[in-house]
Parts: C-alpha cells; structure tokens; sequence
C-alpha cells in the first residue's frame, strides 16, 4: 500500500503530465472539444498542478526530517509551473506542425492548381473540404481558395475561432503578397514569413 507521501509524489508526477501535455497539444484538443471547451480543461489541469504545489508544502513541512525526498513532489509541482509559463508551447507545436505536414499541404496545393480540387461547400464558394483522412487543416478539414484557379491563395486551418478569429499557413502565389488574402491587410493580423511560398497568419 502507497505511503501518503508516495501518494503525494504520484499525484505531482501526474498533475504535471496532464499539464504539459495538455499545453503541448492543445490546439489538437481546441479542434476535437471546440473553442468552448477548452479553458475549462485547461482550468481543471492548472488546478490539479496548483493543487499537487500545496500538497507538497505539506509533505516537505511535515517530512523535512526525510532530507530531499520530502521536497522532490514540490519540485516536481514548481518545476511544471516553470515550465508552463515559460516553455513557448504554441510556437514549439506550430514548427512542429508546419514542417510534419508541408509536403502534404504543398500536394493539396498543387492539386488546387490543377483544378482537381474545386470549391464544393454549397453556402461558401471559397471553401473546399478536403477528402476524409488528409488532416492538414483544423475546424473539419476545410481549406480557403482565393483568387486565379491555376495560381491562387490557399489556407489552411490551426484554429478555426469564434466569428474573425483564426489562423494558420497560407500559401501565397507567385506575384502575391500575403496582405492580399482576405482580411490579412487588417491591423490585427499578424503576418510571419515562414520560408518559400509560405506564411503563418493570425487574425482576431
């Protein structure tokens, strides 16, 4: 049977995982639970950390005689705390996510070119739903095509927000200029140029 503070090194260890995982792919889980839904899980994996940081006060008050080991849960606690405020997350999954699916988005795009993917959303003429399976856009697999068939403006989803909001990479044509895709001239977009054709944009 589990000593309390064995439990107390248990619950630290298993409150940081849920944390930072849940930090590290969050915008995965922003597209499964929806916008809505997310900052309560959120709030409920900070709480657990928070929580596992008193729980190790107490054991390192109560087992200071214990030497390191009495400390080692509130290290663990104040460590994941750390590292949540520090650790860029979003920037670290969209790095990873830009280079993981590139080819495959640059196939999407040569496919758009070559006409063999049209716009078929029947309420938004720009929208095209990708076959099921090719999972490079978040929000339902959809991408935005604008302007000329064979060189146009393509986008694709990492967050599919609430009303304006959003964001993700677009594929710029030849010619073009990022600022030229829909509303991304705003002044609350952010543009980043990410290397060839390619740029993040965020808008709110």
């Amino acid at each position: 049977m589990a000593t309390p503070s064995t439990k107390t090194l248990y619950f630290s260890v298993i409150s940081a995982v849920i944390l930072l995982v849940s930090l590290t792919f969050q915008w995965n889980i922003i597209d499964i639970v929806t916008p809505f839904f997310i900052l309560p899980f959120l709030g409920v994996a900070w709480f657990l950390v928070l929580l596992s940081v008193i729980s190790g006060v107490v054991q390192a008050d109560q087992h200071k005689s214990k030497g390191i080991s009495a400390f080692l849960p509130l290290v663990i606690s104040c460590s994941t705390l750390l590292a949540a405020f520090f650790i860029p997350f979003t920037q670290i999954w969209l790095y990873a996510n830009f280079h993981l699916y590139k080819s495959t988005r640059e196939k999407v795009v040569e496919k758009v070119k070559a006409g063999i993917l049209v716009p078929n959303i029947p309420h938004n003429a720009s929208l095209i739903a990708l076959p099921e399976g090719t999972g490079v856009s978040m929000g339902g697999d959809e991408i935005v095509v604008e302007g000329a068939a064979n060189n146009p403006y393509v986008f694709f989803y990492t967050f599919r927000g609430i009303m304006d909001n959003y964001s993700g990479f677009l594929w710029v044509p030849d010619g073009g200029k990022p600022e030229q895709f829909s509303d991304a001239a705003e002044p609350s977009t952010e543009i980043e140029a990410l290397g060839g054709n390619w740029y993040f944009v965020g808008h709110r």
